[in-house]
């Protein structure tokens, strides 16, 4: 099975629209050679082509940043240990599986990407203090890459980033900041589960100059992954012919692309 994925997505990149722009759920491209928010993984994501990555974004306990979508690092390191709870010393003496890499820092992610692609950043809990976004915002300053930065996650971070970045709405609120007057197009993005948004929804972000980002992610469908991976690719190509040109993804749905 994981074969022939790898053989589809494969194809899918000889064949990719250059008009789409393709935001790697996870860190890049995660499958059974590479881990989430690893190195391996961003570097699969420039090969294949995206647009950006969409990474996730914890705190140790002395006050570091570092890429790990879990509050455990169990399913790739076996360790049962929370973030919150290590140090970042402790935590980079994990190492992945595959891979054999420690945890990603919030400062090597963006040497990373610096110039190669873009981030979406999914800020994860607990709540963190000002100092945490004001060390974001120090990074992605120095690398020219804040403004381009797409912002997911805690609320703390939105308040913190909206006007600086552009930060994620669901329909409803885009609609209550339209009838506040306020400059959407310049402050938000439309990002919502792909099988959810409907041709309303979209054409209203539309006419208000808002990129609409579908995320479609396989856990989104159910726990058969063949299923997730139809009714997600049904979803993409759905969304194109509304027009669409940015979505989050799993690297399973490159196919639906070609």
């Amino acid at each position: 099975m994981k074969l022939a994925l790898f053989a589809l997505a494969t194809a899918a990149l000889a064949a990719q629209d250059p008009h789409q722009k393709w935001i790697a759920h996870r860190g890049g491209v995660v499958d059974g050679r590479y881990s989430e928010n690893s190195p391996a993984s961003l570097e699969a994501a420039v090969k294949h082509g995206y647009w950006m990555i969409e990474s996730d974004i914890r705190e140790t306990r002395d006050g570091k940043i570092i890429t790990q979508h879990d509050p455990d690092f169990m399913r790739f390191y076996k360790d049962s240990r929370q973030a919150v709870d290590m140090t970042l010393a402790e935590v980079l003496l994990l190492r992945a599986n595959p891979g054999n890499t420690a945890p990603m820092t919030f400062h090597e992610l963006v040497r990373a990407c610096r110039g190669r692609l873009g981030l979406m950043l999914d800020i994860k809990e607990p709540e963190h203090g000002e100092a945490f976004y004001d060390e974001i915002e120090k990074e992605l300053r120095a690398a020219g890459m804040l403004e381009s930065t797409y912002f997911i996650g805690l609320e703390s971070a939105w308040k913190h980033f909206r006007g600086k970045a552009r930060v994620a709405v669901n329909t409803k609120q885009l609609k209550e900041a339209v009838l506040k007057g306020e400059d959407v197009s310049k402050l938000y993005f439309l990002f919502e589960w792909g099988k959810t948004l409907t041709p309303t929804m979209v054409k209203f972000a539309q006419s208000h100059q808002v990129a609409v980002v579908p995320s479609i992610n396989t856990f989104h469908y159910g726990s058969d992954m063949a299923e997730s991976i139809r009714i997600g690719s049904d979803d993409v190509r759905r969304m194109k012919k509304l027009g669409v040109t940015e979505f989050q993804i799993d690297s399973v749905y490159e196919p639906a692309f070609r």
